[in-house]
């Protein structure tokens, strides 16, 4: 036995029970009662919750939009989500267009390669799609990739055609598509009557992306997977009516899945009136106040399955670079207060328990994303990837002691209730009580699992 963590209730997926786990070689080994061999390490978990590490599965480290590159790249970005509790997270390989999908995604991996401090895998994004590409498709299961994204928008969008063809394709390949869900017409138009008008202030920025942009274009997408029959998953929902379209699409038995993130479920479009709006600029916008309840509702009641960040962090100086709402930088830092806001707001809120809190923030995309048992669960065999948990530690939030180069948060000020005092990675303790302690390089790329029998895993 490599160590023993003790006396803390561990949060399985068919509910909390107080226990101890063993961990051997970056596994877990046993879990019951258990007396440790003479000299074994043992963490101390008497009073918190023992949770199966977070997996951010919507990540955006060293990201190039517009000339500028985040703040947080994979050092950054996975040294802070670790401090949150995060020991997976899925970023995103975005190839140059006309490049072969597999080659995008070596590249990317590449680039993670050695500076990663937590596990990590990618969503392949797709630009174009035609006729013939299908063995791309089985190129990227080959290396372990299980997911791709497309958007309905920005100079990215793919062509409804070509839409439907990947769908097609990566249904019968077993691989998910998530979608960036915008009406790109309604986009448009809402942008030139806002130039003509001169109305390009920061504090429009949620004026020029309204709900129905959100809210048409899922539900488009969720009738051309109905058609096709195959699973469509889609990313940072922020609408109460997306979130509605996607439950009502579930309830008809269809395969639509979809996450929502801290900041639509926690702060409004109030931010965007009053003083800089820029540092909160992020693409869905902010919503009024009301579409807060029903995301709430659709992850309490499982038509949303995950909660991630979009974590896509700017340093102030970056974001108020921007003149208008269409040139500021979109993106805020997320990953390292996820699972603390989550807590909070989610289960301090009443809106679920932990056993939901684990499933949404861990076992859920785990499934989803074919990592699952290997990761997502606290269960014999799986990784040791845990977060030791104090539900009674309260903190401040304060960008200035977060540790993204961000160096601010959009939920700055907001006390939480609940904080990670522990992270181990695979049973290695890269996080504890403040400090991190992890080694550089030591996240590894996961090998997802992408076959049609996946789809039995799903929530």
């Amino acid at each position: 036995m490599d160590l023993l963590v003790a006396n803390g209730k561990l949060v399985m997926e068919k509910g909390a029970v107080k226990a101890d786990l063993a961990i051997d070689g970056g596994k877990i080994s046993a879990i019951g009662r258990l007396e440790p061999p003479a000299g074994t390490r043992v963490l101390d978990a008497k009073g918190k919750l023992v949770l199966p590490g977070v997996i951010d599965a919507h990540t955006h480290f060293g990201l190039v939009v517009r000339g500028a590159v985040t703040a947080d790249g994979w050092e950054e970005g996975t040294l802070s989500a670790a401090c949150g509790g995060v020991t997976t997270c899925i970023d995103y390989a975005d190839p140059f267009p006309g490049k072969p999908l597999v080659e995008g995604a070596r590249e990317k991996l590449v680039e993670a390669e050695g500076k990663a401090y937590i596990d990590y895998t990618v969503h392949m994004v797709v630009h174009r799609w035609i006729n013939g590409r299908k063995q791309e498709l089985q190129e990227l299961k080959e290396i372990g990739i299980a997911s791709l994204k497309v958007f309905t928008t920005y100079d990215q969008k793919i062509a409804d055609r070509e839409l439907e063809l990947l769908l097609e394709d990566a249904g019968d390949q077993g691989l998910l598509v998530t979608v960036h869900a915008e009406d790109d017409d309604l986009v448009r138009k809402l942008r030139s009557q806002l130039e003509q008008r001169g109305d390009t202030e920061p504090q429009n920025h949620g004026i020029s992306r309204p709900p129905e942009v959100e809210e048409r274009a899922v539900a488009k997408v969720i009738e051309a997977a109905q058609k096709l029959d195959v699973p469509v998953y889609f990313v940072h929902v922020s609408t109460g009516g997306g979130a509605s379209r996607i439950a009502e699409a579930r309830r008809y038995g269809q395969k639509v899945y979809g996450e929502t993130c801290p900041q639509y479920l926690i702060l409004d479009d109030g931010v965007y009136a009053s003083g800089d709006p820029r540092p909160a600029i992020m693409t869905p916008p902010l919503r009024l106040p009301g579409h807060q309840e029903g995301l709430w509702q659709a992850l309490s009641k499982g038509a949303l399955q995950v909660v991630a960040t979009d974590h896509c962090a700017y340093t102030l100086e970056q974001k108020r670079r921007g003149k208008t709402c269409f040139d500021t930088l979109p993106g805020i830092p997320g990953s390292e207060t996820l699972l603390p806001l989550l807590y909070t707001f989610g289960v301090g809120g009443g809106h679920f328990d932990v056993t939901c809190l684990a499933r949404l923030l861990s076992t859920n995309p785990a499934k989803l994303f074919g990592l699952y048992p290997q990761k997502g669960c606290i269960e014999v065999g799986s990784d040791a990837d845990l977060v030791i948990f104090d539900p009674e530690k309260e903190v401040v939030l304060d960008g200035e002691k977060l540790h993204s180069s961000a160096g601010y948060t959009p939920f700055a000020g907001i006390k939480v209730r609940g904080y990670p005092e522990t992270t181990l990675l695979r049973g290695e303790v890269i996080f504890h009580r403040g400090e991190f302690m992890g080694r550089p390089g030591i996240g590894r790329f996961v090998k997802a699992v992408s076959t049609s029998s996946a789809y039995n895993n799903y929530p």
